[in-house]
């Protein structure tokens, strides 16, 4: 448990970070101090600075919070891996990428992978590009900078893709409006009706992932411990997410109907998949976490 414990404290030297950064930050710190092979090396080429998390060091059970963010990281990066090699469309395209390192995942598999994220996020990892990328290696990635919600620009990075796509939106519908999700999700539609493909959605239970991911590790003082959670980092980024639309899975499934979409369930853990954060978590509570995660749901939409 001890290198659990060093997330919270550790962080290296090199570019400040606002408040968007920062959180996007987070799940590379996780996946990172977990071992996951992409996100060491990922990490290491941005060396980005601070301690993202910071602000949680005061709550209680502090020295097993990162423990939790990270199974939350982990099973939601893997479950989106999972299903954008079984669509196998020859184009990637990770909305709100952050600073996940999926980039080192698919593109030596040969896929096309397009980064998008806002300017500060999109900004370090162009100018990191060469130490990310290897240069003896051929693969075909890049990042643009686009505010998911803003039809133009969405339509100004969609509009130069000509083959089949696989969109990915992971830990951003939470935090969109329902103006906000209406666009982006109009944008993506047009996109899949003209080339094909599909969009996930690995997180289409946000609340009570996190609610039963805590509980499974933490017991019954996870509740209050989620509620501090959410309130500090809703402060940070500026945004509840308890009064934003779209909050489980019913509602998603709804809303992509309404919008012209089919949409199917997939257990958000499945049998065979491999994460680093079970071995950290212990036996009891491993065993717990798989059995909450396969009671969640990642969702495949394709275009009417």
């Amino acid at each position: 448990m001890a290198d659990m414990e060093a997330i919270a404290r550790e962080g290296t030297n090199a570019m400040p970070k606002d408040s968007i950064s920062k959180t996007a930050q987070v799940n590379l710190n996780m996946l990172t101090f977990l071992g996951v092979p992409e996100a060491v090396a990922f990490s290491k080429a941005l060396q980005l600075e601070g301690n993202p998390l910071v602000a949680l060091q005061a709550l209680p059970f502090a020295h097993q919070l990162p423990l939790c963010i990270s199974c939350i990281s982990e099973v939601l990066y893997e479950s989106a891996n999972q299903l954008i090699l079984e669509a196998n469309n020859p184009t990637i395209l990770d909305v709100a990428c952050g600073y996940s390192p999926r980039v080192l995942k698919m593109a030596p598999r040969g896929y096309t992978y397009i980064g998008a994220d806002l300017p500060d996020v999109i900004g370090d990892l162009t100018a990191r590009r060469r130490d990310i990328l290897p240069a003896d290696e051929e693969w075909i990635a890049g990042y643009r900078t686009v505010n998911a919600a803003d039809e133009e620009q969405m339509r100004n990075v969609l509009g130069g893709l000509r083959e089949p796509i696989t969109v990915v939106t992971q830990a951003l519908l939470p935090y969109l409006s329902l103006e906000e999700k209406t666009i982006m999700a109009s944008s993506i539609r047009e996109l899949l009706q003209r080339d094909g493909g599909c969009w996930i959605i690995p997180d289409a239970d946000p609340d009570s992932l996190m609610r039963d991911t805590f509980r499974a590790v933490l017991g019954k003082v996870a509740t209050s411990i989620v509620r501090s959670v959410k309130a500090i980092h809703s402060k940070a980024v500026g945004r509840n997410r308890s009064k934003m639309s779209w909050r489980n899975v019913n509602e998603i499934e709804e809303a992509l109907a309404n919008l012209g979409f089919s949409v199917r369930r997939v257990p958000l853990y499945r049998e065979g998949m491999e994460l680093n954060c079970l071995k950290f978590a212990g036996e009891e509570a491993a065993d717990k976490l798989r059995t909450c995660w396969q009671q969640k749901n990642s969702l495949v939409v394709t275009a009417e």
